[in-house]
């Protein structure tokens, strides 16, 4: 039987619960607290429904998008916590989202994508808020706003497990929480 397993890594990984975790894109003050409009987050942690913080012991990584990179030259950067970084030289221990495909049999991965919607809808873009994120080693954020402007994930050989690592990065564009913002990632295996 095929799995995705979804951790939010730091000292040591939060799992994020299907149904009934959220990532939480959060402010300079931690858990609970608000991101300013057109401002990116400060803090990731995982949130068990209603409102307690369970990645509260594992010191969480965060990924704030910085800027991309225009026209030819320069890099898109990042801030993982000390500082600006290019984008491209992020090891995997340093993103913020890790999610693990697994399966009984030995299967390779392909097509694989991942990208932020409204939680109902795939195609439609979440609701009040700006996604950038980058798979591990990746030169340039990308917008990954619906399925067709998704994040397209490098395919793996043959194996049981496969591991993704990914820079996520959100921005409100208006004020209040954001009911209708959801992350996914697809794939094809054989």
């Amino acid at each position: 039987m095929a799995t995705f397993t979804w951790k939010l890594q730091g000292t040591s990984p939060t799992t994020i619960d299907s149904g009934t975790d959220v990532v939480e894109f959060a402010g300079a003050g931690g858990f609970g607290t608000a991101v300013t409009v057109a401002a990116w987050q400060d803090t990731s942690h995982v949130r068990t429904n209603p409102s307690t913080n369970k990645s509260s012991g594992n010191t969480p990584k965060n990924n704030k998008f910085l800027s991309q990179a225009g026209g030819t030259g320069g890099d898109s950067q990042v801030d993982i916590g000390a500082g600006t970084v290019d984008l491209d030289t992020i090891g995997t221990a340093n993103c913020a989202l890790l999610v693990n495909f697994a399966d009984a049999s030995s299967v390779a991965t392909s097509s694989a994508i991942f990208y932020a919607y409204d939680g109902s809808t795939t195609t439609a873009v979440p609701t009040g808020v700006d996604f950038r994120c980058a798979e591990q080693g990746d030169a340039n954020w990308t917008e990954a706003e619906g399925s067709a402007a998704a994040l397209g994930l490098t395919d793996q050989g043959a194996s049981t497990s496969h591991d993704f690592f990914i820079l996520a990065s959100a921005s409100p564009t208006s004020v209040g929480l954001k009911t209708a913002f959801s992350l996914r990632i697809e794939l094809t295996y054989s």
